[in-house]
């Protein structure tokens, strides 16, 4: 199964869940074309995006990938997450309020721009 094969189970378990792609984009903290483009194969998930879909689609990671062993999934970017950068990412991905999500990243962006000043 290669990148189309991960993006048609994407699709398949977020429409037997009722969640739209704009729903899915906000939970997990990209555009509803990035989703469209996961979904048609065209752009490779990273590990940790496809961790993040997993969780906002109440569904287990190994159910996304392919049988064979073979992982068609970008690096993630950046250096690798720590203990407490993991924790909250998992935390933020378990709020299901879009409203709420929007509150909780302009509340962290908010510090970040008070720290630099």
């Amino acid at each position: 199964m290669e990148t189309r094969g991960i993006g048609r189970n994407i699709k398949s378990y977020r429409q037997q869940r009722g969640v739209t792609q704009m729903e899915l984009a906000d939970r997990i903290g990209v555009s509803y074309q990035q989703v469209q483009k996961y979904e048609k194969g065209q752009s490779q998930i990273s590990i940790d995006r496809l961790y993040l879909v997993a969780r906002a689609l109440d569904t287990p990671l190994r159910s996304f990938l392919p049988d064979d062993g073979r992982l068609p999934l970008a690096e993630p970017a950046g250096p690798p997450l720590n203990r407490e950068e993991r924790l909250l990412l998992r935390q933020f991905a378990s709020i299901r309020s879009p409203t709420l999500r929007k509150t909780v990243l302009r509340l962290v962006e908010n510090i970040v721009e008070q720290q630099r000043e």
